[in-house]
């Protein structure tokens, strides 16, 4: 049995397309894990900045809770008064 070494045409082609396909696949998918990353940090910018509201309005809540309080106090004396 004996073999050919040469390299045909047809097989240099096949080979040229395997690896062009193989190369431009993986640049399209450093493409779309590049873009999920950057939509994923965005995410957690808007995540944090809610995150820091929520926490800004538990604080007010709490505020008003309190001025709510003195002023129920305020009144329950002044009834008491009466």
């Amino acid at each position: 049995m004996k073999l050919d070494k040469k390299i045909s045409l047809g097989t240099l082609l096949t080979i040229a397309t395997v690896v062009g396909t193989f190369i431009y696949t993986q640049g399209v998918f450093a493409t779309k894990i590049e873009t999920m990353e950057v939509g994923n940090q965005d995410s957690r910018k808007r995540i944090m900045t809610n995150r820091n509201k929520i926490q800004e309005l538990e604080v007010g809540v709490g505020k008003i809770e309190t001025k709510l309080d003195e002023r129920f106090n305020r009144l329950e004396e002044l009834l008491e008064k009466l």
